[in-house]
């Protein structure tokens, strides 16, 4: 009997053991930003991010201004007043699962354990358009695992993400609306009155915690251009008159070319019929002398 209780009680154990372990998912193609809070004792320490290798850990990287840098792959900021770090992985793949561990100065946090799967729905990067003041929507896809996580849209802002929209009640303002079809296993944000400033990168996620550690999935990347079809009208109108004035300058240059032509041709062929009636006129005045000398004659020979 006791070595069933103490084979009962050691399954307890294990359980709780495992059911403290920090499990984080992550998307193929997508991102997963880590957030864990640090003692106090530890804010002003350096702080490092690494994965376990064969019992070695290798740093991955340190604390860093900004989150969101495009060129790399891992980062990682520090908000000290409120004592959190967050880790950001981007472009995932399946090598990227593994064990984990945040360090503040010499001491080492829990271990982190992330898992990568595919997602047929997720994981990819999308453009769309938007009308200058007109209204845009961002459909965002999830696995069936993340259907009861909270849904969240941020859109990258200086190195950093900023919440757009989230079913946890966060928003920046009335223009931005979420929507969850938990049938289809979307959510969509609505964006109205789009203005230039809506123009740029937005990123679907996924969010959820436990214990110390949370961290959300990002699912979708979104790069959004918005377009101001009034300005568009405008340029057409002026490339439409351009090409218009300068078919005119060339009929008017075409027209002018000719008329110079005509001219010259017209002046060229009056020339002999001016010389040819000079000349006329001096051969009939000399044969009307001539006919008056030979009348005179005539007469003074007359008997």
């Amino acid at each position: 009997m006791m070595k069933i209780l103490l084979l009962f009680f050691t399954i307890l154990i294990m359980g709780h053991v495992s059911c403290t372990t920090d499990n984080v998912t992550g998307i193929t193609g997508g991102s997963v930003i880590v957030t864990f809070k640090t003692p106090e004792n530890s804010r002003q320490s350096p702080k490092s991010f690494c994965k376990k290798t064969d019992d070695e850990c290798t740093t991955v990287t340190t604390a860093q201004d900004h989150l969101w840098i495009p060129d790399k792959r891992f980062s990682m900021t520090e908000n000290k007043s409120v004592g959190f770090l967050s880790v950001l992985i981007r472009n995932l793949t399946i090598t990227d699962t593994g064990e984990y561990k945040f360090k503040a100065g010499s001491k080492w946090s829990e271990d982190v354990t992330l898992h990568v799967q595919h997602e047929p729905c997720c994981g990819t990067l999308e453009k769309q358009t938007a009308d200058l003041g007109g209204t845009v929507t961002i459909r965002c896809k999830y696995p069936e695992t993340y259907k009861y996580f909270a849904k969240l849209l941020f859109k990258v802002q200086n190195g950093s993400l900023q919440t757009i929209s989230s079913t946890r009640g966060a928003t920046t303002g009335d223009r931005f609306s979420l929507n969850v079809n938990w049938q289809e296993n979307v959510f969509t944000v609505t964006i109205i009155n789009v203005n230039k400033h809506d123009d740029g990168v937005y990123v679907c996620g996924a969010f959820n915690t436990f214990g110390e550690i949370s961290y959300n999935s990002l699912l979708t990347e979104v790069h959004l251009h918005i377009t101001d079809p009034t300005g568009a009208s405008d340029i057409y109108v002026i490339i439409i008159m351009s090409v218009c004035l300068t078919l005119l300058l060339i009929g008017g240059l075409s027209l002018l070319l000719l008329k110079l032509r005509r001219d010259e041709s017209n002046g060229s062929i009056s020339s002999p019929n001016q010389t040819n009636t000079r000349d006329c006129d001096e051969v009939c005045t000399t044969v009307y002398y001539e006919n008056q000398t030979l009348e005179s004659l005539y007469v003074n020979i007359k008997p």
